[in-house]
Parts: structure tokens; C-alpha cells; sequence
């Protein structure tokens, strides 16, 4: 819907570099768009009033309509902050086995309903799919967004809700570098900041993502060497470094 109807070519395309993936945009409207991306595979979905919000029933029908492709695995992802900086491996490798897999939210320790606490809090624009052993899954995440109204992006909340309580043994996590989310060279209230994009497959997040499009990144990040002690350090020595390191910052906030 809105701006990406005309441009999934901003970041949606970029995931035409994985080899033997077909793309799929479901547009919701009443009609699919002038301009089309060559590549993708354009579907029109009509409008139903069971989300109370366009950008709602986006978040909850894109799990529903996976059903209707005849794809063993696919992989879901937000249509205008998403992009694929390097191919992915097969859908069915990054699985291993698992009905669903994704990565943890920037701030990952949240209270949800059900289990109460999770340090696994899933976010929502980028999930793998075993597409017919996650059907149980998706039509109660579904579902659960059909029946209550929170708020827009409810359905990050049902997904944790469910998985956390009723599925956790059929989830796969995965590193954060197949959905990640720090700024890049940009200060955020709440949100952490990097200043390189080296090792990262999937990058997610709209505030820096002009900057992103620019970027060649490494394939992996460099890891310095610390420098050698030489010697075993005295009691004032290893008090002062654990001062020092103390002092680093260790917690994204």
C-alpha cells in the first residue's frame, strides 16, 4: 500500500540477488500498479475491514496469504525498509529444520502475555517460513489479530505471544545480521549505533537506509587483535582495566 505500491524497487528488489528466489508483492488496493518492477510477481489483494487499519491488515494478511503461493519456504519482509545487502543462503538451510525462524529485536527483553517474559522478543519485519508445517502457526497469529484491536503493529505482539508461549520448540533464531537494526552512523534515542554495515546480510531500518543504499560493505566485519599483556598483571594494574573496561559501553539503550 502507499508509496511502496510504485517503488518496490527502493528495497524489495534487492532480494532478487538470492539465487532461485521468485519475488512477491500483494498489493492492497483495487488495482495493481502503473509502474512495475521487472522481477516481481504482482498480486492483488482486495481490502477486508477485519484489521480496523490498512497498515494493520498488511502486517497480519502477509502471513496468510504465503498459502495461496504453493512455496515449500518463503520469507516475509517489510516492503520499504528492508533491503539485501548479500544473498541469503536457502531458505531451507536458514530453517534447519524449524517451522519458523527470525531474529530478536533491537531491545529483546520485553513482559509478553502468555510466558510472561521473554529475552527473545521477535521482530516482525523479516520471518522465515516453513510454509505448510507453519500453517497452524500463522492462522492463530491471524486470528488473534482478527479478534482484538491494540494497536497498529499488533501483530509483532500476537507472533511473540504465540511463538514465546505456545511454539518456542518449533522457532529457529537467528543472527541478528539477517535483520538488523542499529542506526548507521546516525544518534537515536533508544536505538543503537554503528559505524559500519560489514557482515550484514539483511539491513532493517527506514532512518538510515538512504545511507545503506550507498554502501559497500565487507562481507564480515573485522575483529581487531587485542594487544598483548606481556606479562601477568598486578592487583592495581587489573583493577584500573576493569575501570577501563567498565567504562565502555556494553548495553545498546
Amino acid at each position: 500500500m502507499g508509496r511502496a505500491v510504485q517503488n518496490l524497487d527502493y528495497t524489495f528488489s534487492s532480494f532478487a540477488k538470492c539465487p532461485g528466489v521468485e519475488l512477491h508483492a500483494f498489493i492492497l488496493g483495487h488495482q495493481l500498479p502503473q509502474r512495475r518492477i521487472s522481477g516481481i510477481e504482482y498480486h492483488l489483494l482486495t481490502p477486508v475491514p477485519d484489521f480496523s487499519d490498512p497498515l494493520r491488515e498488511i502486517y497480519f494478511r502477509r502471513m496468510e496469504v504465503l498459502d495461496s503461493l504453493g512455496a515449500d519456504y518463503a520469507l516475509t519482509v517489510d516492503c520499504f525498509d528492508v533491503l539485501c545487502l548479500r544473498p541469503l543462503p536457502s531458505f531451507e538451510k536458514l530453517l534447519g529444520g524449524a517451522d519458523v525462524a527470525a531474529c530478536v529485536e533491537h531491545a529483546g527483553s520485553r513482559y509478553v502475555s502468555g510466558q510472561g517474559y521473554t529475552s527473545n522478543y521477535l521482530n516482525g519485519g523479516v520471518f522465515l517460513w516453513n510454509v505448510p508445517r507453519s500453517r497452524d502457526i500463522r492462522t492463530e497469529i491471524v486470528a488473534r489479530g482478527r479478534a482484538h484491536f491494540r494497536t497498529v503493529a499488533d501483530d509483532q505482539l500476537c507472533i511473540n505471544e504465540i511463538i514465546q508461549t505456545k511454539y518456542f520448540d518449533r522457532l529457529r533464531i537467528l543472527p541478528s545480521q539477517y535483520n538488523y537494526r542499529p542506526n548507521f552512523k546516525k544518534r537515536q534515542r533508544g536505538w543503537p549505533t554503528v559505524n559500519h554495515l560489514d557482515g550484514v546480510v539483511v539491513y532493517h531500518n527506514a532512518f538510515c537506509m538512504a545511507e545503506a543504499k550507498q554502501l559497500a560493505s565487507k562481507p564480515s566485519a573485522t575483529l581487531l587483535s587485542l594487544p598483548g599483556d606481556g606479562r601477568p598483571l598486578t592487583a592495581r594494574e587489573q583493577f584500573w582495566r576493569k575501570v577501563k573496561n567498565r567504562l565502555r559501553s556494553h548495553i545498546a539503550e
